[in-house]
């Protein structure tokens, strides 16, 4: 039984299904920011925010964004915002200029960028091209191990 399952379930097998995964998630995350880039373009609503907090990390900092739209206050934070077309360096009280989708104000990011976390998007598809590069290893592993049996 257990000689069955580890047939059943080898490693390559498991590495393709991980691979898989991979690019899958990958494809979909860069997909879901560029849909957020488009949706802001359809309908732009410019407004300026204010960095409201600061999370010093050990090689980085997370700010924390709030705005106002409609009489409505949102928030974001650097984790689905680049700050790095900002001018100044961030800062707690600095002015954000934001553009944000009219059709759903939470989805904002800075003045001039392409999505709200521009820097995203290419990892997203570097990483999708590594998980492709690890399914085809899997899939030749796989074959391979195919062959043999026969």
């Amino acid at each position: 039984m257990a000689g069955r399952l580890r047939r059943t379930f080898s490693p390559a097998l498991i590495g393709a299904v991980v691979a898989l995964l991979v690019v899958v998630g990958c494809l979909s995350a860069a997909a879901g920011e560029w849909g957020d880039g488009e949706l802001i373009d359809s309908a732009p609503v410019r407004v300026t925010g204010r960095i409201t907090a600061a999370v010093p990390h050990e090689k980085s900092t997370d700010f924390t964004v709030n705005y106002r739209l409609h009489g409505r206050t949102y928030r974001t934070d650097t984790s689905t915002l680049s700050l790095a077309r900002l001018t100044a360096s961030p800062s707690v009280g600095a002015p954000v200029p934001l553009e944000v989708a009219s059709a759903d104000p939470s989805v904002a990011r800075v003045q001039g960028a392409d999505s709200p976390n521009e820097s995203l998007p290419p990892l997203f598809l570097l990483a999708a091209v590594a998980g492709m590069v690890g399914l085809v290893a899997a899939l030749r592993a796989l074959a391979r191990k195919g062959r043999k049996r026969t």
